[in-house]
């Protein structure tokens, strides 16, 4: 993880870190474990040490959700969330948290989880659509939850190749995909966060650009590990 770009307000001038991604599934659900950490350095010569982790469940009927994530900012726990999440039959449901204790959030009809909000986001790039906007809860902020844009786009042949050369797999269809998140209960027209991802059909991406509010970062992989299916 490498600074991308800032704007002219910004006060970064570096960043670097690294992100530890583990997605896999299991006979039951889904489950993401992911561990980032990320160092900026500011122009008043100040470093900051951030650590954020996560880890969540997702059912495959795409209609439970467990998560639990924590923040920490130079060696100092910032915020801490626990709970689970349900979705009735037609997609309305609660995100109930365990911490912060008794904070509850209602999830409006149509709302997903991550997994199925991906899985669909590259089945409707696979159909040649171009948009697809959909509420999502995600457990990794109280904002949630977020609506998600997403703007899609096939690559082109050549950059399929060099995606497929870049994760050491056979070619397969591949999109450029871009995300803007919104909270759902905010009226500002501004996202939140928006994100950049060149993904595979099968959802591996080799890049993803993460924009913040005045500054972003380019995410490139390093190295991946396939996982062997569930035996079940």
């Amino acid at each position: 993880m490498v600074l991308a770009n800032t704007t002219h307000n910004s006060d970064v001038v570096s960043a670097d870190g690294v992100m530890v991604y583990r997605f896999a599934r299991g006979c039951d659900g889904w489950t993401v474990e992911n561990r980032t950490f990320l160092r900026l350095l500011r122009d008043n010569e100040t470093e900051s040490d951030s650590l954020w982790s996560f880890a969540s469940w997702e059912s495959v009927d795409g209609r439970s959700f467990h998560f639990h994530a924590r923040y920490e900012q130079d060696g100092k726990t910032i915020e801490k969330l626990e709970g689970e999440a349900q979705l009735k039959r037609f997609g309305a449901g609660r995100a109930r948290f365990s911490e912060p204790s008794g904070t509850e959030i209602r999830l409006p009809i149509g709302t997903l989880f991550p997994t199925e909000h991906i899985r669909q986001v590259l089945a409707a790039a696979a159909k040649g659509k171009h948009l697809l906007s959909r509420t999502v809860f995600d457990g990794a902020s109280l904002d949630n939850p977020y609506e998600i844009s997403a703007v899609m786009r096939p690559l082109s042949p050549t950059d399929a190749e060099t995606l497929a050369k870049n994760v050491g797999l056979a070619v397969e269809p591949s999109f450029w995909t871009r995300m803007a998140f919104f909270a759902l209960d905010d009226s500002s027209p501004e996202a939140e966060f928006e994100m950049d991802a060149k993904y595979r059909a099968d959802g591996i991406a080799d890049q993803i650009i993460q924009q913040f509010d005045t500054f972003s970062l380019d995410v490139r992989l390093k190295e991946i590990e396939l996982l062997p299916p569930p035996d079940c």
